[in-house]
């Protein structure tokens, strides 16, 4: 008899845990042939920022990796979904529980009980045990469920992590772009200023009318509010980049964040960098994680139409005396299993599997949207790379020849064949053309800053992380 229990309870042991949650097959959107056929693991140093020399850059990136509030949040959302998984896991193994009790009682002496006012005591000290076979995979499929969550939040703190990165560098690099536009801009008023105090000498002289005067006048002010303005960009861009670095409200008034006087050279792109993009891209692994989530959702909630069976058992000791309470003879126990059958519930389990059914559906169309965008973020990249370098051949091409305009310029006043006009003009163009190459320098360092992020920033999938 014994033996045959045993045997049954091996049969239902081993037969536990089939899954109620579809096969899942992750179709990833429709890719380009030169992506899709090479093999090539382009591979990106995970501190690829130290690549451009700059170690002011370098020690602002490590005190924002430290000081960032939205990168600690995230950190906090991976130990939370590691609870969760550590919760899920344990829901897989027996309730073990230990009580004890003291209890004195009398009863009604108005009873038709043979034991009609009775004093007595009840003494007891047991352990119970309490588990539920997991026959359908509703503990295994949430098991894997809150593995895929955990998986997506540490891939959504990498993503964190990388915009971090990226936004730092682009802010830094603006404002060493800010600091030198603001340089030859403060040069352009004073090339302004002397454009109309010579008018002003002209209009007293009469060589010159009103008109012209009040032209170069509207010149002088709108050069002194383009100066104004980019001051006011830099006092904005400061304030950003010291709330990714966790200043505080009293360091963001009184603390500068000195940056170097020149962009760093624009770096060597690796050519076929997106060959393996759907693997470095930590936003894309949590889309599919959380697809995977969603599908191991549906096997709990497919689960909630079967039978749940549960054993029960329980041992200890009980007595009327506390002295007796260690013989054997006060020794109980109680074993069994139990049944619990879905009848009639009104459609609650056919509504849960359809919201599971449903979020599914909705993961795969989020998974498919992130692939499809992580592709043309680094495909518009690459192109405002490529655009961006002929835009600045072109415009040291304009600064060059602008250059030698100021020259000829000064040569021809100097020999009494040009006017102080054209030297004037000629320098205003050139620091016109200086403030655009300026400006242009700093996109394309920019725009590298933002194809190390759109290719995933060194990011390597499942760091740190072992499955269970």
């Amino acid at each position: 008899m014994k033996s045959s229990l045993l045997l049954s309870l091996a049969v239902v042991l081993l037969s536990s845990g089939c899954s109620m949650a579809p096969k899942l097959e992750v179709k990833t959107p429709a890719l380009p042939q030169s992506t899709s056929e090479t093999n090539t693991a382009v591979s990106i140093d995970v501190k690829w920022w130290e690549q451009f020399g700059d170690e002011r850059l370098n020690s602002l990136i490590e005190e924002a990796l430290t000081n960032n509030d939205n990168l600690k949040l995230a950190l906090s959302n991976v130990a939370q979904a590691r609870a969760s998984l550590g919760l899920s896991e344990a829901e897989r193994y027996p309730s073990v529980n230990a009580a004890a009790s003291a209890y004195r009682q009398k009863t009604s002496g108005e009873s038709l009980s043979p034991f009609a006012g009775f004093i007595y005591n009840s003494f007891g000290l047991s352990a119970s045990v309490a588990y539920e076979f997991d026959f359908w995979g509703k503990y295994k499929n949430s098991k894997e469920a809150a593995w895929s969550e955990l998986l997506a939040s540490e891939a959504d703190k990498e993503t964190v992590r990388i915009t971090l990165v990226s936004s730092v560098a682009e802010l830094y690099f603006n404002l060493i772009s800010l600091d030198q536009q603001i340089r030859v801009t403060d040069e352009t008023v004073k090339a302004y200023l002397e454009s109309y105090e010579y008018r002003s000498r002209q209009y007293d002289h009469g060589v010159i009318d009103a008109l012209t005067l009040e032209q170069a006048h509207a010149l002088y002010a709108n050069a002194k509010l383009t100066l104004a303005s980019l001051k006011e960009t830099k006092i904005v861009t400061e304030s950003a980049l010291a709330i990714l670095l966790g200043h505080s409200p009293k360091a963001i008034f009184e603390d500068k964040i000195g940056v170097e006087a020149r962009l760093p050279q624009p770096l060597i792109i690796p050519a076929n960098m997106a060959s393996n993009l759907l693997q470095q891209r930590p936003d894309i692994r949590s889309a599919e994680e959380r697809l995977r989530a969603a599908n191991a959702v549906i096997g709990v909630a497919r689960a909630a139409y079967f039978p749940s069976i549960s054993l029960t058992g329980t041992a200890g000791l009980q007595s009327t005396e506390l002295s007796t309470l260690m013989r054997s003879s006060a020794g109980m126990w109680g074993f069994g299993p139990s049944l619990n059958v879905p009848l009639l519930d009104f459609g609650r389990v056919k509504n849960s599997v359809k919201s599971a059914e449903a979020q599914k559906d909705a993961a795969v169309i989020t998974y498919g949207q992130t692939v499809k965008n992580a592709f043309k973020e680094v495909y518009d990249i690459l192109n405002k790379i490529e655009i961006s370098g002929d835009k600045l051949t072109a415009q040291n091409e304009e600064t060059e020849a602008l250059k030698k305009v100021l020259t000829l310029s000064e040569k021809r006043f100097d020999s009494g064949y040009g006017t102080y006009l054209d030297v004037i003009a000629a320098k205003r163009a050139l620091l016109n053309s200086r403030n655009n190459k300026i400006a242009l320098n700093a996109e394309l360092v920019i725009n590298q800053v933002t194809l190390y992020k759109a290719l995933g920033g060194g990011w390597k999938p499942g760091e740190g992380l072992q499955e269970q």
